[in-house]
């Protein structure tokens, strides 16, 4: 027995598209996915004087996130995609019977029009990719993701959250096998079927679609023109190191923070990521001024020292952030 307040036709869409079984999990992810990777972002972003926000959601899907950033006093307009027929209209219905009056649009795209999206440069103040890049197609993912920067005005945020990290040792988004994720894909799938039952009855094309178990590295995650072109802001506004250790609940993720504190510190005392010692990575990165080609507007950010969230590596006091439910 579920309690939603979702629509019969919502529900006998997500259970076409999902099963029966599997439904019932996305019922609360207005909760437990949306206020939970993203109420760090709004809280950043309110603190700098954000008002009037133009945001795009990448890859809606259920439209837990659509409906959590529709709630929110400093977004002005929503705009999403995704490639998934199914959850674009379960969007669609969502946005007509729960009145989301600020979502614009929810377009559905194809594979290739996801890498020229019909959005000017500049469009947006906000671009927001959770759980996106390690389900992109491997070869060229950075054609996907440049699209996001490109769109994004100078001064505004991509913030790409949720996404396994290559770079840690342990696959914990797919098939949950030490460096699986480092094997071509014959390997990978021979390991997975000697220790993992449940791909013993899929076939390697199945098992190597749009290649999610390699996860996604955290080069993949930036512009083509490199780091120059903007600001990494991800321990400024709460994820990184900070959220790892602030949404710690289990006994054993407990357990092993002072070792993530160690290794986060050493990256940052390096200047690099501390995100680079975790399992997802979830970060956001401000696009400079003129980078990618895009002309300075008078949407730059204006980031005074009275408005900037204290920088919260391992070892120091994080900003008070309420917290949010665990993964």
């Amino acid at each position: 027995m579920y309690r939603t307040r979702y629509s019969a036709r919502v529900l006998e869409m997500l259970i076409e598209r999902k099963g029966i079984e599997r439904a019932p999990l996305y019922l609360p992810f207005k909760e437990t996915r949306g206020r939970h990777f993203l109420s760090r972002l709004v809280g950043y972003l309110d603190a700098r004087g954000a008002r009037a926000l133009r945001v795009l959601e990448v890859g809606c899907s259920f439209g837990h996130n659509t409906e959590f950033l529709n709630e929110q006093a400093l977004v002005r307009e929503l705009h999403a995609f995704d490639v998934d027929p199914a959850f674009v209209a379960m969007t669609r219905a969502k946005v007509e019977e729960l009145r989301l009056t600020k979502v614009r649009q929810v377009l559905l795209l194809t594979d290739d029009e996801t890498t020229r999206l019909p959005f000017p440069d500049g469009t947006f103040d906000v671009v927001i990719a959770v759980g996106i890049v390690e389900h992109l197609p491997p070869g060229d993912r950075r054609r996907y993701v440049d699209e996001y920067y490109r769109i994004t005005a100078p001064g505004g945020h991509v913030a790409i959250l949720d996404t396994p990290n290559r770079a840690f040792p342990l696959e914990t988004h797919s098939v949950g096998l030490p460096g699986i994720q480092w094997l071509p894909p014959r390997a990978a799938f021979a390991y997975a079927r000697l220790l993992r039952a449940k791909f013993r009855g899929v076939s390697l094309e199945e098992f190597d679609r749009h290649g999610a178990w390699r996860n996604a590295s955290l080069r993949e995650c930036l512009p083509s023109p490199g780091r120059a072109t903007v600001r990494d802001v991800t321990e400024e506004a709460g994820y990184g190191w900070c959220f790892f250790r602030d949404t710690a609940r289990s006994r054993t993720r407990r357990a092993v923070l002072p070792a993530f504190a160690v290794a986060c510190a050493a990256l940052a005392a390096m200047s690099r990521p501390p995100s680079l010692a975790l399992p997802y990575l979830n970060i956001v990165l401000e696009k400079r001024t003129g980078s990618l080609g895009v002309l300075p507007t008078r949407r730059e950010a204006r980031d005074s020292p009275s408005t900037r969230p204290q920088t919260c590596y391992p070892g120091r006091r994080a900003p008070f952030i309420p917290r949010s439910p665990a993964r």
